[in-house]
């Protein structure tokens, strides 16, 4: 087995969003301020270990009310000072798909700039940024007060209202940014876009 050079970024301090929820309250803000939210019971377990293509990455704290993801607002979050080969998110975007710049930050304050891109949460416009599908997962608009299971297209227990069967897809992409390996990175600051989620970040370090 090949090492594994993974650095698993705990994106719990910068948490500002509550995407996530098994109780599906139309009230709630969502993940786009108007309510819609992912059903809790369509994915992984909090703090669940999790890996794609190779790259591991720590599911958040799922539970209800509680901030699940990083709406991006320029936070400045730190890496370990060394040299990266790559950055890997788990996230998606809210009403339509976006790409914004990353500043990568040296250990001299210095930054560079790389391209962040990621899709809508729902299939329908497809993956414009090359991104991985890494979590399929089912999707809640207050707006019919309908839950759309993309997945299963079947009820969820205790649900008081008919829930659709359709053949469409939301999920969480998995989104792999090359990096400039031959200077050292002391942390990267986001991008000012609220509608750009991240749920997991990972950073794969160089040999």
């Amino acid at each position: 087995m090949p090492p594994d050079h993974s650095v698993i970024v705990d994106l719990a301090p910068y948490c500002n969003n509550a995407g996530i929820s098994s109780c599906c309250d139309p009230a709630a803000d969502g993940l786009d301020g108007m309510g819609t939210i992912f059903w809790a019971e369509s994915l992984p377990a909090s703090g669940t270990t999790i890996a794609y293509n190779g790259t591991r990455f720590v599911f958040p704290d799922k539970s209800d009310g509680m901030p699940d993801n990083v709406a991006c607002e320029g936070q400045d979050i730190p890496l370990p000072v060394r040299h990266y080969r790559a950055l890997h998110v788990l996230g998606m975007c809210d009403w339509r798909a976006f790409e914004e710049f990353i500043q990568l930050r040296a250990p001299d304050g210095t930054c560079t700039e790389t391209r962040l891109g990621l899709s809508d949460a729902s299939h329908y416009q497809g993956l414009q940024y090359g991104e991985h599908e890494a979590l399929t997962c089912s999707l809640f608009t207050p707006d019919s007060l309908i839950p759309h299971v993309f997945l299963f297209g079947i009820s969820l227990p205790g649900a008081d209202y008919e829930m659709t069967e359709t053949h469409l897809e939301a999920g969480i992409w998995h989104q792999v940014i090359a990096l400039e390996t031959s200077r050292p990175l002391a942390g990267l600051v986001l991008p000012d876009n609220p509608s750009m989620h991240l749920f997991a970040l990972t950073v794969e370090a160089s040999i």
